[in-house]
């Protein structure tokens, strides 16, 4: 499981094997249960998790109350409220397993004194954090311009697995629209398959 951390790493930044065991040292793997909490509205974000395996959802209530999925995470892909984490600031979202889940998890107390003592880990952090930027501003425009078909073709084709992986319930928050909805949408999008 570390191996596929390291390997995210060396996509953008050069890091020999001692850097490299050294980094893993501070990461602590953690096995999580389907619909399990790891951060609370409310509480202020301490840890950043790089998930090896599972599938989570990041929520936020509206002022009516509702839920609103704003994110999903899956293999290999780092989640935490950025805002929160950065600012030590209270968290306006919540992170919840969405089935089993296994990650590797550091700690901020731990991620900010590594990143001044190796500048490959700084050098990765800055980028992925350039990553999470980008794709906020293309989820902002998606949702101001894009209809709910061509949001739902979209995120099919980032993550084709979704579908089976995820509660339509959340892909339908995460769209913006209706359960139902999204399923007049899916029937003239998908084929069925015939026997």
């Amino acid at each position: 499981m570390s191996n596929e951390l390291i390997s995210i790493f060396r996509k953008d930044v050069v890091m020999p094997d001692d850097e490299a065991a050294y980094i893993l040292s501070y990461f602590k793997e953690q096995h999580f249960k389907r619909n399990v909490t790891l951060l609370h509205a409310g509480e202020v974000a301490h840890e950043v998790f790089f998930v090896t395996e599972g599938a989570l959802h990041q929520f936020y209530i509206d002022e009516a109350g509702n839920e609103r999925t704003c994110n999903f995470t899956f293999e290999n892909e780092f989640i935490t409220d950025l805002e929160s984490f950065s600012k030590k600031t209270v968290s306006s979202s919540t992170i919840k397993t969405l089935t089993p889940t296994t990650t590797l998890t550091i700690a901020c107390s731990d991620l900010v004194p590594l990143m001044k003592e190796s500048r490959a880990m700084a050098d990765f952090f800055y980028l992925l954090i350039e990553r999470i930027a980008a794709a906020s501003i293309r989820r902002t425009k998606a949702l101001l311009s894009s209809s709910p078909e061509k949001q739902f073709l979209d995120l099919l084709e980032e993550t084709p697995e979704i579908m089976q992986r995820v509660p339509q319930r959340y892909i339908a928050q995460y769209l913006g629209i209706a359960p139902e909805s999204l399923s007049r949408i899916r029937k003239r999008l998908i084929p069925v398959k015939k026997p």
